[in-house]
């Protein structure tokens, strides 16, 4: 009896070496790994609460060589709070893969990520995560965007507005864009500033109170600038779309086009442009500009064809958009027709210039230009491009209220 004991043991130890030789698991819950390859998704940096752009991944391969499925792993994050994932437990496919999608959680800085592996030792990884009021999404010119407002988005200064940052840099000398944003659930508004500082302009509806996505057309200098994808109310989430494209250098008819400081812009006064409600109308187009309390504007208008006129208005809210003129000119002098505006800004907020001509029924090409100078430092934002890093806690946001 003794001895059939001992044999009984001994055959028992000697069917649990060969199981793990071949893959086994020493507690008979599965195969085990021998080794790991193929590791992917390693070092990403990505707000709080947003998910990591590329899936965590390995291979496991048994004491053969070869990929080795059904190995048991389990995956975690130091601190407990980092992240979540999907799946957070699983087994080696066929291919003896297995991979998971990490959504960080609210703790800011390093994060280590355990992937626990049947029969070697865990599997290592690290994710940054930043303050999503700090962070730059990259974005190049031309593409599309799924994005979502999610509650664990950028409280842009606790404003009850959350935002998605996206960083947009353009080529030198002067460029024409269109900027869109789109959604199926809620009232878009999209924001676009300078990375160092000032408000570029906005975009609530494409038509006010009629079509609620955005679309914001803005002629302005080469640099480095960014999107800020939000809502026209506050608290609002959901999916949406943003999208950045080049469009004609000109005008646009009777919608405006915002426009910065240091461009010129050449086109037509037409009869398919803006008119006013004269018998013999006057045509006009329609030039926006976001001005700082403080700054000031200059702006003139010049022709062969037409005498130009410039009126200023500043728009005195963001429900209804209505206009109060605050300067206009028609020659800049006896005998010069150029016309021309230097103003002093009396209220921080967007303007809108309109472009004519002194003498109803004219038509005919003009240029259009915006002096770079302000008279008026610019507040300054440090941002670290390497990193992704943006400080957009100085900055306004534009006002509004519902509908």
């Amino acid at each position: 009896m003794n001895r059939r004991r001992r044999f009984v043991r001994v055959a028992v130890a000697a069917l649990l070496a060969a199981a793990a030789a071949c893959g086994g698991d020493s507690t008979g819950t599965g195969p085990q790994a021998a080794s790991v390859t193929g590791i992917a998704g390693d070092s990403q940096t990505a707000p709080t609460g947003s998910v990591l752009t590329f899936p965590l991944s390995f291979v496991a391969l048994g004491s053969n060589g070869q990929p080795a499925q059904g190995v048991h792993v389990t995956w975690s994050a130091t601190p407990s709070g980092g992240a979540s994932f999907t799946p957070a437990t699983e087994t080696t496919d066929v291919n003896g893969a297995a991979s998971t999608t990490a959504t960080l959680g609210s703790v800011l800085g390093n994060i280590t990520i355990h992937a626990a592996v049947s029969g070697v030792s865990d599997v290592v990884y690290h994710a940054t995560a930043l303050d999503p009021c700090a962070y730059l999404a990259p974005y190049a010119l031309g593409d599309t965007v799924i994005g979502a407002l999610k509650t664990t988005d950028c409280n842009f200064g606790h404003s009850g507005w959350y935002y998605d940052f996206y960083a947009l840099d353009l080529p030198v000398g002067q460029q024409s864009i269109r900027l869109a944003m789109n959604s199926a659930t809620f009232d878009t508004w999209v924001d676009f500033w300078s990375v160092d500082g000032p408000l570029f302009g906005f975009d609530d509806d494409v038509a006010l109170g009629t079509v609620q996505n955005s679309q914001l057309d803005i002629i302005l200098p080469g640099g480095s600038y960014v999107i800020g994808a939000n809502s026209f109310n506050p608290g609002t989430t959901g999916p949406y779309s943003v999208s950045a494209t080049t469009r004609p250098a000109g005008m646009n008819g009777c919608r405006q086009v915002w426009v910065a400081r240091g461009v010129t812009i050449n086109d037509s006064l037409t009869a398919s442009d803006c008119a006013d409600s004269s018998a013999t109308p006057r045509y006009y187009d329609v030039a926006r500009i976001q001005l700082v309390l403080g700054s000031v504007l200059t702006i003139s208008a010049h022709s062969t064809a037409i005498n130009p006129s410039l009126a200023l208005y500043q728009i005195m809210d963001l429900v209804t958009y209505p206009r109060s003129l605050v300067a206009q000119n028609d020659d800049s002098s006896a005998g010069n027709p150029t016309a021309f505006i230097k103003f002093t800004v009396a209220a921080s907020g967007p303007y809108d210039i309109l472009i004519s001509s002194s003498a109803p029924g004219e038509t005919g090409a003009y240029t259009f230009d915006v002096s770079s100078s302000t008279a008026s430092p610019r507040p300054v934002v440090p941002i670290s491009r390497g990193r992704e890093v943006w400080n957009g806690s100085v900055l306004g946001l534009p006002r509004r209220a519902k509908h």
